[in-house]
């Protein structure tokens, strides 16, 4: 990201990008290295814990795409995933990664939010930004996957490893379970016909899904499936929030 500062930016009603409002904070406030020892401009503020102030020789710009670059990936998001929530460009998260890009501070806060993160996080202000770690669970091998217990269903089979808690996965054969009716919940949600046929709703939006056909969504737009034909089989996957 680029550092440079627009001539008058100091008097424009627009915020200005916030690797120059760091740069102007960072150069009013640093101690010169000729700076006499005990004199007032080389003096310590007490109060001043040094939280959110980068090191003089690091440069804003690439501690911001550095962390922006670190907090995505450790959350598992994709750029486009990111771009969605903050309302960006793919191509803009991207830019931001590489130090392209020059944010405005209200941007920031959109990609911070984005990444569930605050804008000091990724200025490097609290240091790094750890993800809960994946609850550990043994592998599963099975020849075939075991019935699903559920009342008045005979045609679900729950693929799931014992003790997983990021994804489920369920087949569903002629069996639409509770997902016959309008449904919302968190996280994300990915079907795919394997044989036969059914009509899916998604936030209003209605398509018949054959065999080979696949269909990703928000899982908390409602939705649900219908019209299920007698071979149908579907491999469904649910994420957590």
């Amino acid at each position: 990201m680029t550092s440079s500062r627009a001539t008058g930016a100091e008097n424009s009603s627009v915020d200005p990008p916030v690797s120059q409002q760091i740069s102007r904070r960072a150069t009013n406030g640093s101690v010169q290295p000729d700076d006499e020892p005990g004199s007032s401009a080389g003096e310590t503020d007490p109060t001043d814990t040094g939280r959110g102030t980068p090191p003089d020789n690091t440069d804003p710009g690439d501690v911001l795409a550095a962390s922006v670059a670190r907090v995505r990936r450790a959350a598992g998001l994709t750029l486009s995933a990111v771009a969605s929530r903050a309302g960006v460009s793919t191509a803009y998260v991207s830019q931001m990664e590489s130090g392209a890009a020059n944010p405005t501070f209200r941007t920031l806060c959109q990609i911070a939010d984005a990444l569930g993160a605050t804008p000091a996080e990724l200025l490097g202000g609290t240091g790094p930004v750890t993800p809960a770690p994946a609850p550990a669970f043994p592998p599963r091998f099975a020849p075939a996957p075991l019935l699903a217990q559920a009342d008045g269903h005979r045609g679900i089979w729950d693929l799931t490893a014992p003790g997983a808690s990021r994804i489920g996965a369920r087949l569903l054969h002629a069996d639409l379970g509770d997902h016959d009716h309008p449904t919302a919940h968190p996280g994300e949600e990915f079907a795919h016909v394997l044989a036969g046929s059914c009509r899916v709703s998604v936030g209003g939006a209605v398509r018949l899904l054959r065999r080979g056909d696949s269909c990703h969504f928000s899982a908390t737009d409602e939705h649900h499936f219908t019209d299920p034909s007698d071979d149908l089989l579907m491999l469904v996957v649910l994420t957590e929030e």
